[in-house]
């Protein structure tokens, strides 16, 4: 049994992974819509396997993309391909009344739904093709940071696809992550700590970073990726902890524990994303005051919280944490949130140098605030935390 289920992640790790690149995932999806547009139910997983093994695409997705011709959208689907296949071979379309349905043959339906499958997949396909291109598609400075995003990514197919297409989308729709690993703004050595880690996926792009620059293809444009003695993940939910450790096993350690009472090592750098807000102002500042206390003298805390004084945009991110909350079943969750200034002097009552940089994107009023703390002839005690 264990030789099976070895046997199987594999199988499904190569179609979770087969006819990666934009062409490749763009040709998939389109090809897959046209297929699910033809009549020819209960042949579509069939037809999937056979054209994207002859043309090296990605079965998986072939076959997801064909379920456009789901329960739901199928009736819908099927009428209006008899209607264009009756346009396209006769000019004209099928009265809907009981009295014609019944006087024509099923045979007359049957080729205009399959001439109008045709018409109208080819369509569909197009659509499809358009917007999946828009989405994966890498400008010529913007491929080497979506190779990173793609190896780092594939860590997470032995988890699960929902985890996987989630880690794709993260990596590359966050601006959070290509700031934070391309701008210079981590310093190198010592301990990472990621609080709140969640899957690990700023830890894994870390990861993919440094074996990029050993492997010589870190582009030159940018800084040097930062490297660490060790990396640590905190992350409360035991259940993306344990993705977290499968996916980054032997790079990082990842403890699935509150890291507000979880007695900390030394860290040089501090990632701290999106956690802030979840608790309240008086924990917040103790938080704070905990990984002043634990970061060494000239270390960085990188936070990125949003702007509660920015008005619809910061509604925006509101809608988009509750969206997110739901859906993890903690919906009734309470946030937090502060204004920029707010946050400026929370982090400045500590003892740090505050740099405030835009990390939105869209209508997203995120902000990115990296905190440095002192260097060791520059230490000064820090003030009492304020509730």
């Amino acid at each position: 049994m264990p030789a099976v289920s070895v046997h199987l992640r594999r199988l499904f790790r190569g179609l979770r992974t087969e006819g990666a690149g934009t062409a490749r995932e763009t040709a998939a999806v389109a090809l897959g819509v046209f297929i699910g547009c033809l009549p020819l139910y209960g042949l579509h997983l069939a037809i999937c396997w056979v054209v994207g093994f002859l043309l090296g695409l990605n079965r998986l997705k072939m076959y997801v993309a064909a379920n456009v011709s789901n329960p739901f959208v199928a009736p819908w689907l099927v009428f209006a391909e008899v209607q264009v296949g009756a346009w396209v071979r006769r000019g004209s379309l099928h009265p809907v009344t009981r009295e014609y349905i019944a006087a024509t043959g099923i045979k007359v339906f049957g080729m205009d739904a399959l001439v109008g499958g045709v018409v109208v997949g080819a369509a569909l396909a197009f659509v499809a093709a358009w917007g999946t291109y828009s989405l994966v598609r890498a400008k010529g400075e913007d491929r080497p940071f979506a190779e990173l995003v793609r190896r780092a990514s594939d860590r997470y197919v032995g988890t699960s696809i929902t985890a996987w297409e989630f880690a794709r989308g993260k990596l590359r729709m966050d601006p959070i992550y290509r700031a934070t690993l391309t701008r210079g703004v981590l310093p190198s050595g010592g301990t990472l700590l990621d609080v709140g880690c969640g899957q690990g996926l700023a830890i894994a792009l870390l990861v993919e970073a440094r074996i990029a620059a050993d492997q010589g293809t870190w582009p030159s444009a940018w800084p040097q990726p930062p490297r660490y003695d060790e990396m640590i993940g905190v992350e409360l939910r035991h259940k993306v902890a344990t993705m977290a450790r499968i996916a980054l096993e032997g790079e990082a350690t990842i403890i699935d524990a509150d890291v507000r009472t979880l007695p900390l090592a030394a860290a040089r750098a501090v990632l701290l994303f999106d956690v802030l807000q979840l608790i309240a102002p008086a924990e917040q500042e103790a938080l704070i005051a905990h990984l002043a206390e634990r970061l060494e003298p000239g270390g960085t805390i990188v936070v990125r919280e949003a702007d509660a004084a920015a008005g619809w945009r910061f509604a925006a991110v509101h809608l988009g944490n509750r969206v997110k909350l739901a859906a993890s079943g903690h919906w009734r969750h309470p946030f937090h949130p502060r204004t920029l200034e707010e946050w400026r002097a929370c982090f400045a009552r500590h003892g740090f140098q505050v740099d405030v940089r835009p990390m939105g994107k869209g209508p997203f009023a995120n902000v990115m605030f990296r905190l440095t703390a002192p260097a060791a002839s520059e230490s000064a005690p820090r003030s009492a935390p304020a509730a």
